[in-house]
């Protein structure tokens, strides 16, 4: 949207030409001067058509962006040998597709349809994707087109849609929900605002523990007392689902006493300080919390000291405090990156942050710092590296590692262990210690999801 508009403004500043002057500045040897023409809006279609068969990629690209290219012109880029090109005509296709059907009668409209779907089916990736990103939001887009995005094969432009879209019915996203073939659909689905009980029993019924995470975290997600139940019985096999757990905005009434029976005690707290649980809950919760302090499990609780107390180890050694990136420390925690990202500066700036600091952050699951520092070291914002892993992309982590100037051995653990990568799914390197995709590739990755983390797109 940002480059949208710059061409927008960029428009209003244009200093007419005229005709011959344009078929001069067409058959340039000069591709700086064709690239020139090719970004303007006053060019006529059939120069601009002209120069969508130019040698010079570069030239193609400014035409695929150009909202003044002719729908020929642009039917023509997308069979074009150029990622790059495809994925320019792609962004600008699909700001265009509002209120498209398959069924258009008028030429120019069917064309524009017919030139998105096939986007939408682009070999690469990264095209399929741009349209995924950009279409997320619009209530109007093509229903074909959504719904071939949400049952792409992969994450990246699947994921999107399935998360944001409004153009996906219940009924939709439960027949997705059934066809899933593990790429983390669910997942994505089930951090949609407001679920419903439908897609919340099916979520809840399915194997996806990461799924059924991010559904008790998500607020709006409207869940069944019954359903609720069901999943605190299967819970304790399961500690990431504990915390959320404890944070629903409604438990049902016999929820606090069988969580406060294996939750760590800091969740415990937790439970205690709800302002909407009875009486009679709370004092089912205080009975579970003496009979773990008298099994050995919690110290004695001493309410001249601190609210929470910390839990004993399995050797019965005091325990220190949940770590950052500790899935049982609390919301604000998790939120607050700051003194991670300082201390990653510090080490930096002593030429300390190694490889070797980043695997033992991996390696004791210290996510805040490893993250951190794949910030400082990559040179890029926190928010663009936290867009890299939360869609879990094998593509954008390995281009973010090899950003970091970190081993590609060390790539494959970042992928699982930040990125949430599956691990039949991740990159691995090639002839020894090899990053397995190119620089243009992992560069453009890059610029990508930086793009979309300075422009706001979620």
């Amino acid at each position: 949207m940002k480059g949208f508009l710059q061409r927008v403004f960029t428009k209003r500043r244009e200093t007419p030409i005229t005709y011959d002057e344009a078929k001069e500045m067409a058959a340039s040897p000069d591709a700086n001067v064709r690239g020139k023409l090719a970004q303007r809006h006053d060019t006529r279609p059939e120069i601009l058509y002209f120069l969508a068969s130019d040698n010079d990629s570069s030239v193609r690209r400014h035409i695929a962006a150009n909202e003044a290219t002719p729908i020929q012109a642009d039917v023509l880029l997308t069979d074009d040998v150029d990622d790059s090109v495809r994925g320019s005509l792609a962004e600008k296709i699909a700001h265009l597709s509002a209120g498209l059907t398959p069924n258009e009668t008028d030429k120019l409209r069917r064309m524009t349809y017919e030139a998105l779907d096939k986007l939408a089916r682009d070999q690469a990736v990264h095209v399929r994707q741009v349209i995924s990103e950009t279409l997320k939001d619009i209530a109007e887009a093509p229903q074909p087109i959504i719904q071939q995005l949400a049952r792409d094969a992969e994450s990246v432009v699947c994921g999107p849609v399935l998360q944001y879209s409004p153009v996906l019915t219940e009924e939709d996203l439960l027949e997705i929900i059934e066809g899933s073939s593990g790429r983390g659909a669910l997942s994505f689905v089930s951090r949609r605002r407001n679920v419903g009980e439908k897609l919340a029993d099916a979520i809840a019924a399915s194997s996806d523990k990461d799924a059924i995470s991010h559904l008790l975290g998500n607020k709006s997600a409207q869940i069944r007392e019954e359903t609720l139940d069901q999943l605190i019985d299967r819970a304790p096999d399961y500690p990431e689902w504990h915390q959320p757990l404890v944070n629903r905005p409604k438990l049902p009434p016999t929820a606090a006493g069988k969580l406060a029976r294996f939750v760590a005690e800091n969740l415990i707290s937790v439970l205690e300080r709800r302002k909407d649980l009875k009486k009679d809950q709370l004092e089912a919760v205080r009975e579970v919390v003496q009979r773990r302090i008298a099994s050995g499990e919690f110290e004695k609780r001493d309410d001249a000291a601190e609210n929470a107390p910390s839990v004993k180890n399995k050797k019965g050694e005091k325990a220190q405090p949940a770590s950052a990136g500790d899935a049982a420390s609390n919301e604000e925690a998790e939120e607050d990156g700051e003194p991670a990202f300082e201390k990653a500066l510090a080490l930096h700036a002593k030429k300390k942050l190694t490889d070797k600091e980043v695997a033992k952050a991996l390696a004791a699951n210290d996510v805040k710092f490893a993250r951190a520092s794949l910030a400082v070291l990559a040179g890029i914002p926190p928010e663009a590296v936290t867009k890299v892993l939360n869609t879990h992309s094998a593509k954008g982590v390995v281009s973010l590692a090899w950003k970091a100037g970190l081993p590609a051995d060390l790539a494959v653990k970042i992928q699982v262990k930040l990125g949430h990568v599956p691990p039949s799914q991740t990159l691995n390197p090639r002839n020894g210690n090899q990053y397995p995709l190119s620089e243009d590739d992992m560069n453009w990755q890059l610029e990508f999801f930086t793009g979309m983390a300075t422009t706001g797109l979620r």
